[in-house]
């Protein structure tokens, strides 16, 4: 065989080798390393979109003590906003007993920041643990002290407000005004213009951090129509109120 012969033949093959060769490797990389769009294709659930999420924070209310299903307005809230898609799912995070210092806590945890910050609507209860001093108030009651606790304890709600708005700066987020379940004793009226000056407080910090404080003092005037057995959590007909009125107030500020 002539030279120049052996010489394309040689060259040829190397070429052919090489060839073969990346296409091996580049088949071994295609199965070892799959491209980006097929793994997250073959997800079973696809990641939920930020801000898309409805979080309920704060204490026995948000959890929903007192209602028949131990639910409360949190479903009641989320589930229409569900289906009107206005979020993909909501979160209940709520603390039976949660004080102010408790859920200034739970802000600090990495898992509910990352959470909050993801959100779409807020809602907080929070508040009425640390004024009635969870019942404690009711003994040896006096105005003077249940004004000392509101004085205390509203720079710490004014720290809450800061704090969830500082994680998330474009949320709705709403607080659930305190109501008087002590209205029939023989303090009632006395309670009646602490609380009340407790949800001014209240609003005034929510022009500061735009938290829309929601009213729900009037949703309580007959405890025994209005309360659970306990006296002191709202029964199932107030809890639809309370998410009536939330609902109210997403339905007027949310940007679809």
């Amino acid at each position: 065989m002539k030279k120049w012969m052996w010489q394309l033949f040689i060259t040829l093959s190397l070429a052919l080798t090489v060839l073969f060769g990346y296409g091996f490797v580049r088949a071994y990389w295609d199965v070892a390393n799959p491209p980006q769009e097929k793994i997250l294709a073959e997800s079973e659930e696809a990641p939920v979109t930020p801000g898309e999420t409805y979080i309920a924070l704060g204490d026995s209310l948000t959890r929903g003590v007192g209602s028949s299903k131990g639910e409360g307005f949190v479903p009641l809230v989320g589930n229409p906003l569900k289906e009107t898609n206005t979020v993909e799912r909501y979160q209940n995070l709520g603390i039976r007993g949660a004080r102010i210092e408790d859920l200034l806590a739970q802000l600090e945890q990495k898992d509910v920041k990352r959470s909050l910050k993801d959100a779409k609507i807020i809602s907080i209860t929070i508040g009425g643990n640390n004024l009635f001093n969870s019942g404690e108030i009711l003994n040896n009651y006096s105005e003077t002290t249940a004004l000392g606790i509101l004085e205390t304890e509203i720079p710490n709600l004014e720290k809450t407000f800061e704090t969830i708005r500082d994680i998330n700066k474009d949320a709705v987020i709403l607080y659930m005004g305190l109501y008087n379940p002590f209205k029939e004793l023989p303090d009632g009226d006395s309670f009646d213009s602490v609380i009340q000056k407790w949800n001014e407080s209240a609003r005034t910090l929510g022009l500061k951090y735009e938290v829309h404080v929601v009213d729900t003092f009037n949703l309580v005037t007959d405890a025994k129509r209005d309360l659970s057995s306990d006296n002191f959590h709202p029964n199932d007909a107030t809890y639809q109120q309370i998410a009536d009125s939330l609902s109210l107030v997403i339905e007027k500020n949310i940007i679809q």
